[in-house]
């Protein structure tokens, strides 16, 4: 039997979701567009109804991350490297991590769960720490 809400699937790849993300949340952050814009733009991108939140979500999790890990090493994409797809993970992770007073966080992703209660700069330390250089 079927459920009553059959899943809707992106049209988008794991990888084109990533970057359609990372662009959307760069952008904001930069100031070219304000959420609003950017979820427009990421459901129309990704066909799917996605959010300012749910691009952050997606970015912290395993699929984003491992979409991004398999880019091409030279990989750039307006103006857009590999290094700034990771960056905007971090950033995803930390924000749903972090943003709420209550201390819950707003997903489940391992990423996020390893920067709760952090600064992305004591993150890196303890990573750089952990893997015996610099990150």
């Amino acid at each position: 039997m079927r459920g009553l809400f059959p899943k809707r699937k992106s049209k988008l790849t794991a990888q084109g979701k990533a970057v359609a993300a990372m662009h959307a949340l760069l952008d904001t952050v930069d100031g070219k567009v304000d959420e609003k814009v950017a979820a427009a733009r990421l459901r129309e991108q990704v066909g799917l109804n996605w959010s300012f939140l749910t691009c952050m979500q997606y970015l912290s999790g395993k699929e984003a991350l491992a979409a991004i890990e398999s880019l091409p090493a030279g990989w750039e994409e307006l103006g857009r490297s590999k290094r700034h797809a990771f960056a905007a993970s971090v950033l995803a992770a930390h924000t749903v991590a972090n943003l709420r007073s209550d201390g819950t966080m707003l997903c489940a992703s391992h990423l996020a769960e390893e920067l709760k209660g952090k600064t992305v700069e004591q993150w890196l330390a303890e990573k750089s720490e952990a893997e015996g250089k610099e990150v």
